[in-house]
């Protein structure tokens, strides 16, 4: 599946959906009136949110799964705090209906902190693992979640709807807006450029298909109906 946190974990969602929304209120009262009541209110909330929202780490592509840790720092900031749970739970992509948009940029602190997370977390030895694996192609920026198979297919511009097959793995340079109209056929997506916030990026997370974006190398790499696996957790390109 696409989204291992929406699909595989329904039932530790809902258990831990009402801490959600009593921290996101807390942040809303903190937001609008700073005191130090509501500055240790929310502390005290994050605090217990904090251990419930380890349990869905692993199932987070890994560039997220460091903020999850720094969820559980005492040591930074309440804004910061705030950030790295905002990011971790919009890696969940779970329905929730607080709004989770804040004006915060990320500390020199946060970003000390998430490079530490990084390098203590076992998740590193699982890249080392998976880059030494001989069936990758390719490798790029991890835009979109989720492990798919399928048949390769080199897209262009030049391409009509029609001609895309069902469920496949579609290569390409760089997507465009008309791709939206047959985005349901495609089961996975990977580009030569982009980046998180290019265009193939965004439509790969709103319809929940796997995507792996800036490979560079993708469209030479990956010949016509080849079976491909799409890694949308860590960038990887795997052949069958």
């Amino acid at each position: 599946m696409s989204n291992r946190v929406r699909y595989y974990m329904k039932e530790q969602v809902q258990e831990v959906l009402p801490f959600l929304h009593e921290t996101y209120m807390r942040i809303g009262r903190f937001q609008k009136n700073r005191s130090p009541r509501n500055e240790k209110l929310l502390r005290n909330a994050i605090d217990e949110l904090g251990p419930k929202l380890q349990k869905f780490k692993s199932a987070i592509q890994l560039p997220k799964q460091a903020y999850f840790d720094a969820i559980l720092r005492d040591d930074l900031s309440i804004s910061d705090r705030i950030i790295a749970l905002d990011t971790a739970v919009g890696a969940m992509h779970i329905e929730f209906l607080v709004p989770r948009a804040y004006s915060h940029q990320e500390s020199h602190e946060l970003k000390t902190a998430l490079e530490q997370c990084r390098l203590t977390d076992d998740s590193l030895s699982q890249v080392n693992e998976l880059a030494d694996d001989d069936r990758i192609i390719c490798r790029g920026i991890p835009a979109s979640p989720g492990i798919v198979w399928g048949k390769a297919f080199l897209w262009s511009e030049d391409t009509p709807d029609y001609a895309i097959p069902h469920q496949c793995v579609l290569v390409a340079q760089m997507t465009r807006p008309e791709l939206v109209s047959c985005i349901d056929k495609i089961a996975g997506i990977v580009t030569d450029n982009g980046g998180r916030l290019c265009h193939a990026a965004i439509i790969a997370l709103e319809r929940n298909v796997p995507c792996v974006v800036g490979t560079g190398n993708a469209t030479t790499r990956l010949a016509e109906g080849m079976t491909v696996c799409v890694d949308g957790y860590t960038g990887l390109i795997r052949k069958e």
